[in-house]
């Protein structure tokens, strides 16, 4: 039978193979996150390179722009505006064209402007400005590109045209013929 001493003596030898056995495991864990870190470094360069900067926060990796994000264009104004300002009807295509958009997603905002009324198709596949819409766009502001013209639809409407045609015909002098 093992005395006190020897017990305590078994069991000391037990605490230092367990102490051992969790050094080398936590050396194995420092080699491990020393990997792991030059990965991220690895990362970080990469997304530094596609202009993006990486924050690493408590709840995981997030990601955000390095530079100003432009905000965003309100694009069925831009519609209307577009098909109001043409006054012809046009295919999806043009109108994207014309307001500077993804094909895809003017389809895709037309046929939602379609449904509330805003635009209507005709059978061509050419979109046109709907009526009731003519009538909000008429107290609607208008602002220019540079942000610091701002007039109402009804205003430009109600400025005389300097088109040719909308002027009047010029008068011809009636003189006696000379003999």
């Amino acid at each position: 039978m093992p005395t006190p001493v020897e017990k305590a003596l078994a069991y000391l030898e037990g605490l230092e193979a367990e102490r051992q056995a969790a050094l080398a495991l936590s050396e194995q864990k420092a080699e491990e996150a020393k990997l792991i870190k030059a990965r991220q470094e690895g990362f970080r360069a990469a997304l530094e390179m596609l202009g993006r900067e990486a924050t690493v926060g408590n709840a995981g990796s997030e990601f955000k722009e390095a530079r100003r994000r432009r905000a965003r264009r309100p694009i069925p104004q831009l519609i209307l505006r577009e098909l109001a300002f043409s006054g012809e009807a046009m295919t999806a295509r043009q109108v994207a064209k014309a307001i500077d958009y993804i094909p895809e997603r003017t389809e895709m905002t037309l046929r939602r402007m379609e449904e509330s009324g805003q635009v209507h198709r005709n059978g061509r596949d050419r979109w046109a400005i709907g009526i009731t819409t003519i009538a909000q766009l008429n107290d609607a502001p208008v602002t220019a590109d540079n942000g610091k013209s701002t007039t109402t639809v009804r205003e430009f409407n109600e400025t005389p045209s300097l088109h040719p045609a909308s002027l009047p015909a010029p008068r011809r002098s009636r003189r006696p013929a000379a003999s």
